[in-house]
This record gives structure tokens, C-alpha cells and sequence, in this order.
């Protein structure tokens, strides 16, 4: 199935007055856009730019890229023709997040010829989220090496400098999971490795996440899969790793004492010998839902055993970021998808498919915002549209 599920719920948009998407644009994201000339030399035009985009938010209109030259320009004219015109709160959230840290790099000139060609504006933030990184690279009590490096990968996701900027006081902490297929999906993963099949690593935040995910990388490849790191194209979302941000903490891990080092070295060589690998497209960065993969990068996922998201962000992609009842099963939400998926995220957005109403309750008597506070996880497994069984 590749086309939309139905019935599709409507998407998030920031005009609900008092939502999370509403807060964050028209205070969040400005706060990210002023942040950026204080984070970065710009010339003096750049830092204008930047800063005359804040003051955007949230009442001008939408209007095409002015990034001549760019890559991707043509298929940012293509998203931003439907809500051209419209306030930055009228278009669907994801749309706005998206489009918001696009226009980002356009006022910065990333991709114009210039002092910060290619230069990412969120290194700064990047570099103390991995100075401030607190790994455990071993195994949990009663979790086996798998188990625990899963677990590892969930939680990493509380690290977003979107939120959180590093260095500003500790993240939301908290463990308290919402659903828990971990166990079935440890027996997934090694009967795929038996098969000498894929696994495909979907990348959120660079930083400490980034470094938990490659711990779960290597831990995959210890079990005989071959692995592939998505990344993204250009820097967005404060912390999205890219390719760089990828390279940069394999590095940094090997550097590391004890066990990290080891984590490293098996990591810098699985790079070699090709058992890893590192991909990206223009697609992670689109604000196009998970029912409008590109054909060829469809295909490419469907030869993979096992899919794994991280993060709040792709989580919203998948579902359309739509207002999905909580109950629904993954299985209604995910249909489209071309391969079976684990789902590794923190709550940071009200946004979710999958979850039993019972541990909801739990949730909202615990913590008035669980679902947008990342003090709640999901590990989620979607076996695929041949398995009815759904796991929460």
C-alpha cells in the first residue's frame, strides 16, 4: 500500500490557539532564529535577515525560497506553492517547522557563495551537546547488550537543542515508558541478522542522541546486520545530524576511554569493510509526510529488514503529523510504510498512534504534559502489513 491512510485525520496547525504547534511558532522559533546571530559571525546583512525572519513570526505571509542557485529549490517551490500567501499559523505545523528552518540557511547564505557558504549555524549547539554527553555504553540490569543499546538510543532522544539548548541546565529527565517493545523487537532483530538482512537507522540529533544511536549501530552490526545511517542533507531542527555531525562523533567515540574507543574503532571499520553506511536525501528535510516517500527512496527502504526512527520529529512524519485518536493502531497509521519499522521517541509533541488508553490515564494523572514534556517514551515495533499483531 502506498497511498494515504484513510481516514486520515487533519493535521496539526499552529491557528489552534493554546496548542503546543501554536507556541512554538510564534515563540519558540523566533527565539531559535535570535539565537543564531548570537551563535554565529554573519555579516551584517545575514544577521539582518536572520533576525527580520524572527520578526516574521507569526502573522506575515508565506512566500517562496529567494535562494537562487540552490539544490533544492525547485522542490521548495513546489512545497510552498499551496499555502503561499497564508500566515505562518494557517499551513500544517510540519510544513511551518520545516519551511522555518529552510529559510533559516537562505538568510545565513548556506548554500550562496560567501563567507558561511556550507557553514552550519547550529555547530556551536552540536559541539556542546557532545562535550555535555553522558554516555552509558554497557548493558543494563536485567537487559541484555541489545536490549539496553535500544534503550540507550530511546532515551539519547531527550537530548534536542531545539528544546533544550546545550549547556542551558539539563534536559526534561525521566523515564517512563508508554509502550515497551523492546523484548519483541530484540527477537525481530536476531531473526533479520540470521538472514544476513539490513537495517536502515533513521537519524534525529546530533550530540549525545547521535552517539547513542551509533552505540545501537554497533550493537546491530555485533549481531551480523548490515547497517545504513540516514542523515540529513543540510543542517535543520537545531541539532538534525548530518553527515558531518555522523563522521565527527564516530571520531570523538574512538577518542573516548575504555569501551567507547572500542565502539569507535569496530564503527570506523565496519565504515570500511561496507557493513555501514552513510546515505541522505532531500526527502528528510521536506515537509512531506511518510506516504509521499519518493519512489526510488521507497523502493530502496523496501529492501531493508528492519527500519528504525528515531526521534520526535520523523515519529510526526510518519503519522502525517495528524491528530491520530491515541488508540489507533499503528498498524491503521503505518500501512503505507514498505518495510517494518521501530519506533524510538520521546513525547514532544502531541502526536501519537499505538498506545493502550489505560497507560494514558497513568500518564495524564502523572504528568499534565506527557505528551509534549520528552519525560515519556515509545518503543514501538510495526511488523509490517503482513502481521496483525500489534504490541504496546
Amino acid at each position: 500500500m502506498t497511498d494515504t491512510p484513510a481516514p486520515t485525520p487533519p493535521p496539526l496547525r499552529g491557528a489552534e490557539i493554546g496548542s503546543f504547534a501554536h507556541d512554538t511558532i510564534s515563540r519558540r522559533m523566533p527565539a531559535i532564529a535570535r539565537r543564531v546571530p548570537a551563535e554565529n559571525e554573519l555579516s551584517p546583512a545575514a544577521a539582518a535577515a536572520v533576525l527580520a525572519l524572527a520578526d516574521e513570526l507569526p502573522d506575515a505571509p508565506i512566500r517562496p525560497l529567494r535562494d537562487p542557485g540552490a539544490p533544492d529549490l525547485a522542490l521548495w517551490d513546489s512545497y510552498v506553492a499551496p499555502y503561499l500567501g497564508q500566515s505562518w499559523l494557517e499551513p500544517p505545523w510540519f510544513f511551518a517547522e520545516t519551511y522555518f528552518y529552510r529559510r533559516i540557511l537562505e538568510a545565513t547564505g548556506y548554500f550562496q557563495p560567501g563567507p558561511s557558504y556550507g557553514v552550519d549555524p547550529y555547530a556551536l549547539q552540536k559541539r556542546l551537546g557532545l562535550e555535555h554527553a553522558a554516555l552509558d555504553s554497557g548493558p543494563l540490569e536485567g537487559r541484555g547488550p541489545l536490549e539496553s543499546a535500544i534503550l540507550g538510543a530511546l532515551w539519547g532522544n531527550q537530548a534536542d537543542m531545539s528544546i533544550w539548548p546545550a549547556g542551558e541546565g539539563p534536559g526534561p529527565g525521566g523515564a517512563h515508558l508508554l509502550a515497551d517493545d523492546s523484548a519483541v523487537a530484540v527477537d525481530a532483530i536476531e531473526s533479520l541478522a540470521a538472514r544476513g538482512a539490513r537495517a536502515d537507522i533513521i537519524l534525529d540529533n546530533a550530540g549525545a542522541e547521535l552517539a547513542h544511536d551509533l552505540i545501537l549501530a554497533d550493537a546491530l552490526l555485533a549481531c551480523g546486520l548490515r547497517v545504513v545511517l540516514h542523515a540529513k542533507p543540510h543542517p535543520t531542527f537545531v541539532s538534525d545530524a548530518l553527515i558531518t555531525d555522523v563522521r565527527g562523533t564516530v571520531a570523538w567515540l574512538a577518542n573516548r576511554p575504555g569501551p567507547e574507543a572500542m565502539i569507535g574503532g569496530r564503527l570506523g571499520a565496519a565504515f570500511l569493510d561496507g557493513r555501514l553506511e552513510l546515505r541522505t536525501g532531500w526527502y528528510w528535510t521536506s515537509p512531506l509526510p511518510g506516504w509521499e516517500l519518493p519512489a526510488d527512496l521507497r523502493a530502496d527502504l523496501a529492501t531493508s529488514g528492519l527500519l528504525v526512527s528515531k526521534g520526535d520529529a520523523n515519529y510526526r512524519r510518519w503519522l502525517g503529523d495528524r491528530r491520530w485518536p491515541y488508540d489507533t493502531p499503528l498498524g491503521t497509521a503505518l500501512s503505507y510504510l514498505p518495510a517494518p519499522m521501530l519506533l524510538l521517541r520521546t513525547c514532544k509533541s502531541d502526536v501519537a498512534a499505538g498506545l493502550a488508553p489505560a497507560r494514558i490515564a497513568e500518564a495524564v494523572v502523572r504528568d499534565p504534559q506527557w505528551d509534549t514534556g520528552g519525560r515519556w517514551g515509545l518503543i514501538q515495533l510495526y511488523a509490517g502489513s503482513n502481521s496483525t499483531e500489534q504490541h504496546t
